[in-house]
């Protein structure tokens, strides 16, 4: 581009103040937002292995009914934040080869627990020793057993329930306010 009094190629590019404002502006959206992405972050994880876990229970059902052989799912407390597996040798614990979820890999402390959740979703007091092992028949039936997942913060936890058709349910709980078992708050 030339300006017509100087015949002088006129460099259209950005001020220093221009540069300066953009950075500023960059500087305050980040500020703003990175601590919400560290609060959502927790929750996210928590979420993603709740429904994990959900995918799981479904997958044990169906190779159950596909093998024609019952599963158990099993759930190894012993070592925070502990792993589940599929129990396909039927000896009651985990051998190589056996498919297997360790909740560390999901970061942000999710964990076998339940958050500041005082009682179990249905109003009755947690069980000790936590649920050990869910049975899928070849039917596709399983036992009624409840297990619960928390993150690092504690503030929520998930229950995630089998029914006697072998059915998985999600339920949040954030100890103070009842089950939603609608929407992924």
């Amino acid at each position: 581009m030339f300006n017509k009094n100087t015949k002088k190629k006129i460099n259209p590019g950005f001020t220093l103040i221009e540069l300066m404002i953009v950075i500023a502006m960059m500087g305050i959206l980040s500020a703003v937002a990175v601590p919400r992405f560290q609060a959502w972050l927790p929750v996210y994880r928590l979420k993603s292995a709740v429904s994990d876990l959900q995918s799981n229970m479904q997958k044990a059902r169906s190779l159950a009914i596909k093998e024609n052989s019952s599963i158990q799912l099993r759930f190894d407390y012993t070592n925070s934040p502990g792993f589940y597996y599929f129990d396909t040798t039927k000896d009651g614990a985990y051998t190589a080869g056996e498919f297997r979820v360790d909740l560390s890999s999901y970061n942000s402390g999710v964990a076998f627990g339940t958050g500041n959740a005082t009682a179990k979703w249905d109003g009755t007091a947690f069980s000790v020793p936590p649920t050990a092992a869910i049975g899928f028949g070849t039917r596709g039936t399983s036992n009624t057993a409840t297990v619960y997942l928390q993150n690092e913060n504690q503030n929520v936890c998930y229950a995630i329930t089998t029914s006697i058709a072998g059915t998985a349910r999600i339920r949040q709980y954030n100890g103070s306010l009842p089950f939603n078992t609608g929407n992924w708050n």
